[in-house]
């Protein structure tokens, strides 16, 4: 019989009424298929998979043939996530759930909790066992507990089955609702003495299953901190594996210190600065861990906290990221070399430096002598579409600095590539790409001026046609900054090219909200100190519908679009008496800039204290008086300047807007006002 025959052959002995004959070709297939992925494929596509689950499923399938399927069944769900699901979706995961069940085959029981472990390696595999975990939890837990009865000759052995049972508890907490699951079985507290045992594969288990307990659970997280062993906190045990000699256990101790800094559960910061972000950056040159996992547990464990990044910097993490950027870089035309992996780490490399560098300006500046805008210039020439964006996504963290967009950047040559993006590349490059460029084109930036010769309006235009409102978003925010002290030729192409008639329609409540505030402060850029603006927008518009806009913008429940729209309207008030005059006769504009005058939020009622300042600021022809202030005493039964006055008594007024309002009432005639 050739080779080529045998596994046909061996699926037809499956069929067998012998036990025998069935036996002995699972038994075949499973040395066949161990170790080896092309013979995993081949029985595959021979279809092993539905006549192993039947084996499984029928209730008078000897023991020895359940643990050769089952044995089939774990090795080739090592094979990929499709044949796990696969596996799966076969029904197989019912059929070992029951084999362990009390009274099973021993060595059965430990070959299907084998499998489950091998079939839940997957995200999709873990979600699907959603029905087994109330079956499951109790079960794995009764191992725990059986182990602390176990005697001493058995230690070894127990060891590696709690172990096994420890992974699946991690490998079931892949949702909230299943966290809480375990967790309520009181789980943490049976865990914890674990962590102290001398078995470092337990140890390592243990903090993974406490790493999937706690990610991205505040009310788990904060319980665990409180958990006590002997005379130590969790923290406390934690921090100490943190210092292993075995880099695994401190890289998982870790990703557990990491979930609860982010839950904001350690209130011991110098355990996270002192200890975790050092020993995770002393781990980045380590070569017995996965350096993937130690460079994206170090961006979770920076994100959004300035001095956790400020540790990472002064721990030389970013001299470390860059080092691995350079080495990727070395390797792009190396043999033997796995390019994909290095695409991934390279991709994490530039997520967790934009991370760090994110808040403050010692980190950039670290980041910038050590050569990262080149870094960001070649990535973003990157034939993969997610080191692309992780390039854009750190750009915009570095461009943030002021003085570095004004010495370093003009100098990098990084413009010209990222307007290459901004024009044209798949939607997540564009996203970021676009949200870089928006702090390379205020007033204070160099390259302004060039991004203007490389046609920048008009491939921002172009981009208020995207299907993706952040694009959209963008688009509109780097305009806005075009706007911010330009000259009047700046001005005109954007009102020109985007047109008065279409920025009132982006402004309008029927669009997106993130697009209204943008739109808005458009609007109100065009208007700030220039008179060509307001006449542009009352000439393209006329005054009904300006007002109209008006009122949707100050009506709306968003505090960015209203104040936007208060200064739009204060920068119509203070142009003239004439447009100042179509404010003040308007009811509905007028009693909403006065309704938010009394707002709890500051920025609010600074903006509409502006406005009732340029309102009462304009003066008769000819005279001292003042045109509109006296009538502000009563207009639309409302007594401004009382109301202002009122609002003095308020002692728990924030000091910006009591000095605004003294301001505003200087406007006003201290005769009446008395």
């Amino acid at each position: 019989m050739t080779s080529t025959q045998q596994p046909g052959q061996f699926l037809q002995q499956l069929q067998s009424a012998d036990p025998v004959e069935v036996y002995d070709a699972l038994r075949a297939i499973k040395n066949a298929i161990i170790g080896s992925s092309s013979k995993k494929s081949m029985y595959c596509r021979l279809q092993i998979i539905p006549q192993v689950s039947t084996l499984l499923a029928m209730e008078d399938t000897d023991v020895q043939i359940r643990i050769q399927a089952t044995t089939i069944v774990s090795s080739l769900a090592h094979k990929s996530e499709e044949v796990a699901q696969q596996l799966s979706e076969s029904g197989v995961m019912d059929a070992l759930i029951a084999q362990l069940m009390p009274g099973t085959d021993v060595v059965l029981i430990e070959t299907s909790e084998r499998a489950l472990n091998a079939l839940l390696s997957y995200v999709s595999t873990r979600i699907s066992v959603e029905k087994h975990t109330t079956t499951m939890v109790p079960y794995l837990l009764s191992i725990i507990t059986e182990a602390r009865e176990s005697p001493r000759i058995f230690e070894m052995r127990m060891h590696a089955r709690v172990e096994l049972a420890v992974l699946l508890l991690e490998k079931l907490c892949v949702t909230e609702a299943r966290q809480f699951i375990v967790a309520n079985t009181g789980v943490m507290d049976m865990l914890v003495p674990l962590l102290q045992r001398s078995y470092p594969r337990l140890q390592m288990a243990t903090l993974r299953a406490f790493a999937a307990l706690s990610y991205e659970n505040m009310e788990i997280s904060r319980a665990l901190a409180t958990v006590m062993h002997g005379e130590q906190t969790f923290v406390q045990i934690v921090a100490e594996l943190a210092r292993s000699q075995a880099a695994e256990i401190r890289l998982h101790a870790c990703l557990c210190l990491s979930n609860l800094s982010r839950m904001r559960a350690v209130s011991d910061s110098r355990i996270i600065q002192g200890v975790a972000v050092p020993a995770l950056t002393r781990l980045l040159r380590n070569a017995e861990v996965e350096r993937l996992q130690v460079i994206e547990a170090l961006g979770y464990m920076c994100h959004e906290d300035a001095e956790i990044q400020m540790a990472a910097k002064n721990a030389g993490a970013i001299s470390d990221l860059l080092a691995i950027l350079a080495d990727i870089e070395s390797q792009a035309d190396a043999d033997f070399v796995d390019h994909s992996h290095n695409v991934k780490v390279a991709k994490a490399t530039l997520l967790t430096l934009g991370t760090i560098v994110s808040a403050g300006e010692e980190c950039r500046l670290a980041a910038v002598e050590g050569h990262v805008l080149a870094y960001l210039v070649r990535a973003m020439g990157h034939s993969n579409d997610g080191v692309k964006a992780a390039a854009c996504l750190c750009t915009q963290y570095i461009v943030r600095s002021v003085p570095i967009c004004r010495t370093n950047v003009p100098e990098s040559g990084l413009l010209k590539p990222l307007l290459s993006l901004v024009r044209g590349s798949a939607i997540e490059v564009q996203i970021k790409a676009t949200a870089a460029l928006i702090n390379l084109l205020p007033d204070f930036s160099p390259l302004r001026t060039e991004a203007l010769k490389e046609g920048v309006i008009d491939a921002l235009v172009k981009l208020l046609d995207s299907d993706h409102v952040m694009i959209r978003r963008n688009a509109l925010w780097c305009m806005r900054n075009l706007l911010v002290k330009p000259d009047d030729d700046i001005r005109r192409q954007i009102v020109d090219r985007v047109g008065i008639e279409r920025l009132r329609a982006l402004a309008l409540p029927d669009k997106e909200v993130m697009i209204r505030e943008q739109a808005s402060g458009l609007l109100q850029n065009i208007t700030a100190d220039n008179d060509m603006g307001t006449r542009v927008l009352f000439e393209h518009l006329g005054a009904d519908k300006v007002l109209e806009l008006l009122y949707e913008l100050l009506a709306c429940t968003e505090t960015p679009v209203n104040v936007h729209a208060l200064y739009l309207a204060n920068n119509i008030a203070i142009r003239s008496p004439d447009y100042c005059k179509h404010i003040v006769d308007n009811k509905d504009v007028f009693l909403k800039i006065v309704d938010h005058i009394r707002s709890t939020n500051s920025e609010v009622a600074i903006g509409a204290l502006w406005c009732i300042s340029s309102i009462a600021s304009h003066k008769n022809d000819g005279q001292d008086s003042m045109r509109f202030s006296h009538e502000m005493y009563d207009r639309y039964g409302l007594n401004v300047p009382q109301i202002l006055e009122s609002l003095l008594e308020d002692r728990g007024l924030c000091l910006s807007v009591r000095d605004r309002i003294k301001s505003c009432l200087d406007y006003f005639d201290p005769d009446i006002k008395t």
